[in-house]
């Protein structure tokens, strides 16, 4: 199938416009003839003086490794933890969604490029805000958790890891959305600081991550191990790209690396594609290979399958593992806590106790659609 386009829209090439060395990079070691080697993915780009890694944000200024990107942001916005991809961990409340710029990854079908692909970034979109004022937006609008997003918060690390700790002091939990090509070294300080990740395995097969992603799969499934060993709460997104992912041998692999590597309390969300930077010569994902995808996890051990990217489903819901009772209902980006669901997490049809944390009886919404 072609699938290869070029998007119509003008190349920026910002990294030739900032020379900012306010936050030198984390993660970098100095080479001979003054370049670095940025240890933050498993590339470990070896830059020159006066050039970028990868990512077009991590850029040598004179024998430093300096992070372009920190403080700088594209998106700021209110929004649900479900449009996330995590539904187990404080469902239905509000989130900060931050966004930056650039990517160590470069997918066909980034639904994000033009911020993750950095020479499409326009600079009127790109904003400066500190720390403080990220915990002030936050506070003031009551939101408990920040959530790194959009392109991928592995390139804004030094930002995520200085304001998630710093937030720490305010009650603020952190929620890391990634595709989690990161090196161990990375991902070992982020589960100091965040309180949540949201993983994306785009694939179980290691040719189609190298055509497709521009980046490989064993340290994605090796920092997903690390977390899951952390004991830190996570789940699982699979992107199921029509004519590429939407197949049985997909599905089973992901449910295999789960169950025999994670556990079946790990949430696994399969989700819709729809046509995008790339890969535009096909059709959105029939929901019925979504809705496929899931069943099969479910039916393999899988305790909580989901499918994402889609408006009104059964499986958007959570039913208890063992008694099958509906504990939350979900209807588009609107979520309802069933009495069913007692606030520590037990259903109280039949007293499983579910992997759902931090049910905030304050912000437990019970209106039902029936």
């Amino acid at each position: 199938m072609s699938h290869v386009w070029t998007p119509e829209v003008p190349k920026h090439n910002l990294h030739l416009e900032f020379n900012d060395t306010t936050k030198e990079a984390y993660l970098y070691e100095k080479q001979p003839c003054n370049k670095v080697r940025c240890l933050l993915c498993p590339r470990r780009c070896v830059i020159a003086p006066g050039k970028v890694g990868f990512c077009k944000v991590r850029k040598n200024i004179g024998g430093t490794l300096f992070a372009q990107s920190y403080g700088k942001a594209t998106h700021i916005t209110t929004e649900r933890i479900e449009t996330e991809a995590v539904h187990n961990y404080y469902p239905g409340s509000k989130i900060l969604s931050l966004g930056n710029f650039g990517c160590n990854l470069d997918c066909d079908y980034c639904q994000n490029w033009m911020y993750s692909q950095f020479e499409y970034a326009a600079s009127e979109h790109i904003h400066n805000y500190s720390i403080k004022q990220v915990i002030d937006m936050a506070i003031a609008d009551d939101i408990k958790t920040l959530s790194w997003t959009y392109n991928d918060p592995a390139v804004w690390y030094e930002f995520v890891i200085d304001t998630a700790a710093e937030s720490k002091k305010y009650g603020i939990k952190n929620l890391f959305k990634s595709a989690f090509f990161l090196t161990s070294e990375a991902v070992c300080e982020l589960l100091k600081v965040i309180d949540v990740f949201a993983i994306s395995i785009k694939s179980m097969d290691e040719q189609y991550y190298r055509q497709f992603t521009k980046g490989w799969l064993p340290p994605v499934l090796e920092n997903t191990r690390l977390v899951h060993r952390s004991g830190i709460h996570y789940e699982l997104s699979n992107l199921v790209v029509t004519g590429l992912t939407n197949n049985n041998d997909n599905y089973d692999k992901m449910i295999n690396f789960i169950l025999n590597d994670l556990s079946a309390d790990t949430p696994i969300h399969f989700t819709r594609f729809h046509p995008d930077y790339k890969y535009m010569n096909c059709e959105k994902t029939p929901i019925e290979d979504v809705v496929a995808a899931c069943e099969r996890a479910r039916t393999a051990g899988v305790k909580y399958p989901y499918v994402g990217n889609v408006f009104e489903c059964e499986r958007l819901n959570t039913y208890c593992p063992s008694c099958g009772e509906l504990l939350i209902r979900r209807y588009g980006l609107n979520t309802y806590i069933k009495p069913s669901l007692e606030p520590g997490g037990k259903c109280a049809a039949c007293g499983c106790q579910t992997t759902i944390v931090n049910i905030d009886p304050d912000d437990r919404r019970l209106e039902d659609m029936e």
